[in-house]
Parts: C-alpha cells; structure tokens; sequence
C-alpha cells in the first residue's frame, strides 16, 4: 500500500455500503469520491463510519451525512479546525455534499442533500440571467 490513507480504511472491495450510493465530489479537487468504510480517532476512542474518500494522492477530504466534510490526518484523527463547507439543507438542515461543478462558470457549485435530495445552487456573486 503506497497511500498512508489506505491503513486507515476498512473496506474490503466496492461492495461497501454507505447511506445511500452519492455522486459525491471532493470540496478540493472537485473529482468524485468513492464510498468507504473509515476508522475516526476522537481522542482515545475510535468510531468505524461509513464515508466517502477523495482519491486524489495525499488527499484526507472525508464526507459523511452525519458529519458533513472533514479531514483527517494519515493516522484517522480529525483535524479541527479545518476550513470545510458546511451547507445546510434548507428543508431539513442536514449538511449537504458538493454534487456539481462547472469548469466554465467558476463560482458555480451545486449542492444536494443526502436524505431528501434538495439541490441549492450557488453562484458566488455572479448571477446568470440566461
């Protein structure tokens, strides 16, 4: 294993089952993340999660519906304090994963809710009228 990432990870193949099967991207990288199973240190305990992981080298962007985005540190622990999105579902307040971008419009990102499948898209500060 040439990631330090994967020591972290308990999956045993694609069959790992997380929430429900997400188009999630990576707030990063903008490149899909692929479900897993994780083990997050917090303090002395640790908790198994299932989460989606960037794949991009040296990457520790996590996502989870329960948490929202985070990042951990090679060994697991989450690293406070780390800028994160934190997009709130105006229907039901869970926090929402990055579904889209757009290349050609900068600003543009759209969000989703995992549990009721509300979309909000956010522009920055430029809106299109087309």
């Amino acid at each position: 294993m040439s990631d330090p990432a994967d020591t972290r990870e308990t999956s045993k193949g694609p069959s790992v089952q997380t929430e429900k099967n997400l188009n999630v991207l990576c707030f990063e990288h903008h490149t899909q993340m692929r479900p897993s199973q994780i083990l997050l240190k917090i303090g002395e305990e640790s908790e198994q999660l299932p989460a989606y992981v960037c794949e991009e080298p040296g990457c520790f962007v996590r996502y989870s519906s329960s948490r929202g985005y985070f990042v951990t540190t090679p060994d697991g622990r989450q690293i406070e304090g780390e800028l994160t999105p934190r997009i709130s579902c105006p229907k039901d307040s869970r926090l929402m994963y990055l579904a889209e971008v757009r290349p050609q419009q900068r600003s543009y990102r759209l969000w989703r809710c995992p549990e009721c499948g509300t979309s909000l898209a956010t522009e920055g500060l430029s809106r299109a009228s087309s």
